[in-house]
C-alpha cells in the first residue's frame, strides 16, 4: 500500500472549532449593534471635530472620504472583523457602511487618507463614546436574580476560554487540569 492509500484510510480528526484558521469573510451587520453604534456615534457630532486644532497643524477639509466616512470605515473593520482595506473598499462599494451609503473609492486613496487622519481626533471620539455609554449604563434596568449582585459588584466580567484551549494544545496540557 502506498502512504497516499493509507493517509486515505484515516478519517480526519475534527479538532477544536476555536483553533481553526479564520476565514476572511466579513461578519454580518446586526442590526442592535448597528442601531446603538449610531445612537453612541451620531455623524452630526463630527462636524466641530474637523475644525479642532492640534499637534498636527491639518484642518479636515471637506472631501469624498471626510470623517464621517473615516470613522465608519474604522468602525466597520473593528465591529465587523474585516481582513484589510481592500475588502472594507469592496464593501464600502457594494453595500456602504453604517450611516455611509455605498461609495466608489479606490483602496490607495483610503490607505493615504488613513495615513492622515489625526488620531487626536479618533481619542476625542473614544471618549465621547465612552461617557454616553457610562451614561447610558447608569440608566440601565436590570432583572430582579441580578439586582443582588449589582448591590455587591461594581462589574461583571465574562471571560471566553477559547485563549485558554490555545495554551492547552501549545504546551499539551490534559483537560482533566
Amino acid at each position: 500500500m502506498s502512504k497516499k492509500q493509507m493517509a486515505r484510510q484515516h478519517p480526519r480528526r475534527k479538532g477544536n472549532p476555536d483553533l481553526r484558521r479564520k476565514t476572511n469573510q466579513p461578519g454580518v451587520e446586526i442590526p442592535e449593534i448597528t442601531k446603538e453604534l449610531f445612537e453612541l456615534l451620531e455623524p452630526t457630532m463630527f462636524t466641530p471635530l474637523k475644525y479642532l486644532q492640534g499637534t498636527h497643524e491639518k484642518m479636515m477639509r471637506d472631501r469624498v472620504l471626510n470623517l464621517p466616512v473615516m470613522v465608519a470605515l474604522v468602525l466597520s473593520i473593528v465591529y465587523r472583523q474585516i481582513a484589510g482595506i481592500s475588502e472594507a473598499v469592496r464593501l464600502l462599494e457594494e453595500e456602504g457602511l453604517l450611516w455611509v451609503a455605498s461609495l466608489k473609492v479606490s483602496k490607495q486613496a483610503v490607505s493615504k487618507r488613513m495615513m492622515n487622519v489625526p488620531a487626536e481626533i479618533f481619542a476625542i471620539l473614544l471618549k465621547v463614546v465612552l461617557e454616553k455609554a457610562a451614561e447610558k449604563g447608569k440608566k440601565l434596568q436590570v432583572g430582579e436574580k441580578w439586582e443582588k449582585i449589582r448591590e455587591k459588584f461594581s462589574a461583571v466580567w465574562i471571560a471566553d476560554g477559547s485563549t485558554l484551549e490555545q495554551i492547552r494544545k501549545n504546551m499539551k496540557i490534559s483537560r482533566a487540569c
